[in-house]
């Protein structure tokens, strides 16, 4: 059935936060308790912080659930960096740095992503394509030169028109029977940034449910709920504030939550968290493959879907599509639903994405 589409005013989103440990009760009136947990030290697993919130019969559990999630999103973060080597693990950086000399055997986690990857590039229409690598890396080293050196130059559209020659996505040749990838083009790089992080949630969440219920999953701005909190119908999510005051200052406060009380995943993209200001202008990560600069469309958008890989995939190809574009996607797909808050402060929303939210009159304990 065809969704509506709303426009109303912009709001600001916060992401809500669970923390400490407090007692429960199931449905079975057994004692569970709440336990939340940041996973410290581990910065550098997707460049985000992870935090999980549970209920579970005892501390031993929980500290499962907390070693399962750390041990699989470290193997899938050293499988998916593009940046580092690591000593025995054939990774997208090795698959790059042989683009051009010979196919890279590898794991069936970078097949499958780098699979489903080219089928996100077609349902997209090109908008998100992992073999833009060569660009991204340019406005990436900028922005990373820039912090340590304001008078740093943007990048010469030149420059990006070279890197632009080499991003076909045909150019990336999988075989599944020999398992492995090999990049035809020598000067063609594989980013998986755009996919890698809800890809992996998913991934991880995968692994939990074969032993866990009732739980949520925070990888940043991804967040994955499985079954339901014990004592109420529904997880509370809050919905990042893409929208920044005149100093590129993010606004606080919250204006909405969402409430799941299903397996779901919300994943919120936007220019807000990586970026650089120059001469007054943002200049964020998320590079239009056409115009090969940051697009200008979105403060952000929410993705509301199941899948956490999806999920990520479709925030990106939104993000850079106009809204009716955006919209006639999302429609065509079932189970998903949008929120997008454009430049100039308006919001458009599919009317299925007020089934979760808190204006609407939904709360913790809404059926």
């Amino acid at each position: 059935m065809k969704k509506t589409v709303s426009l109303i005013m912009m709001f600001v989103i916060a992401l809500t936060a669970f923390t400490g440990c407090q007692k429960s009760r199931d449905s079975n009136g057994d004692g569970r308790q709440k336990f939340s947990q940041m996973i410290i030290g581990q910065e550098d697993l997707f460049s985000t912080v992870i935090s999980v919130t549970a209920y579970r019969d005892s501390q031993d559990e929980f500290d499962g659930m907390i070693d399962l999630i750390t041990k699989k999103y470290t193997y899938l973060n050293d499988l998916y960096d593009i940046y580092n080597d690591y000593e025995g693990v054939n990774n997208i950086k090795t698959i790059n740095d042989n683009a051009g000399v010979a196919p890279v055997k590898v794991s069936k986690e970078i097949i499958d992503l780098l699979k489903f990857s080219k089928e996100w590039y077609e349902k997209s229409g090109g908008k998100l394509n992992v073999a833009m690598g060569s660009v991204l890396k340019v406005w990436h080293d900028f922005r990373e030169a820039y912090r340590d050196d304001p008078t740093t130059p943007l990048p010469d559209i030149d420059v990006l028109k070279e890197k632009a020659e080499h991003t076909d996505i045909d150019a990336i040749v999988i075989d599944e029977e020999n398992s492995t990838v090999y990049i035809t083009d020598p000067e063609v790089r594989i980013d998986v940034g755009a996919v890698a992080k809800g890809y992996a949630t998913e991934i991880v969440c995968d692994a939990l449910n074969e032993k866990y219920d009732n739980y949520s999953l925070s990888a940043g701005g991804n967040v994955k709920c499985h079954g339901k909190p014990d004592g109420r119908e529904r997880w509370a999510i809050g919905i990042q504030n893409p929208y920044t005051d005149e100093n590129f200052k993010k606004q606080e406060g919250q204006i909405d939550v969402a409430y799941f009380n299903r397996d779901m995943s919300l994943v919120c993209s936007g220019g807000y968290e990586r970026y650089v200001v120059v001469n007054g202008n943002r200049y964020h990560h998320i590079i239009d493959p056409v115009t090969l600069y940051p697009e200008e469309i979105y403060r952000g958008v929410t993705i509301f879907c199941e899948d956490s890989g999806e999920a990520d995939a479709l925030s990106t190809a939104v993000f850079l599509s106009q809204p009716e574009d955006a919209l006639r996607l999302v429609e065509s797909l079932d189970g998903v639903e949008c929120i997008l808050y454009t430049m100039d402060g308006r919001q458009y929303m599919t009317d299925g994405a007020k089934q979760y939210l808190a204006s609407q009159g939904v709360d913790v304990n809404t059926p």
